[in-house]
């Protein structure tokens, strides 16, 4: 009988939502320009990583200052963006992006994995993961990355000498 009830227990830990201090998922996905990544491959480097869609009012509004942020700290800083569009828009991803300037790496995720693996509530939403693989931050709705305490913790697991 206590073998029944023991087997029915599930881990909830496993059920909740990514958060700052927990080991970031190795979510992986095919890159805009067709080459795959997973947040493993990126170990050694902070990541900052937003996820959005092209439908997103918020995700619209970051995107010009991810972007600046990208280029601030390029070579210190992957950003990276996973686009959670559904299949065939390809060309409306890259519209958006022309539209809104930005360049930096670009994840598709038409499966939703990423929402499914940080446990996410909506978009946009932004997880920062230092070099370990081990989550720092999370900012959930429209990311401000130059507010004074956003671009402390960024810069604190930067090695910018």
């Amino acid at each position: 009988m206590v073998a029944a009830v023991l087997s029915c227990v599930v881990d909830r830990t496993s059920m909740r939502p990514v958060a700052a201090g927990d080991d970031a998922p190795n979510f992986g996905a095919r890159s805009l320009d067709g080459d795959s990544i997973t947040l493993s491959d990126l170990r050694g480097t902070p990541v900052l990583l937003n996820v959005w869609a092209t439908w997103c009012v918020p995700c619209r509004t970051e995107m010009p200052e991810l972007q600046e942020i990208s280029e601030k700290y390029e070579g210190s800083l992957e950003v990276i963006g996973v686009s959670i569009d559904e299949h065939g828009t390809q060309d409306a991803v890259r519209s958006f992006l022309e539209d809104v300037g930005a360049d930096f790496r670009i994840l598709l995720d038409p499966e939703q994995r990423a929402v499914r693996s940080f446990m996410t509530v909506g978009v946009p939403e932004t997880f920062l993961v230092d070099s370990e693989g081990v989550v720092r931050a999370r900012w959930i709705g429209r990311f401000f990355p130059f507010e004074e305490a956003n671009l402390a913790l960024i810069e604190s697991l930067l090695d910018l000498s």
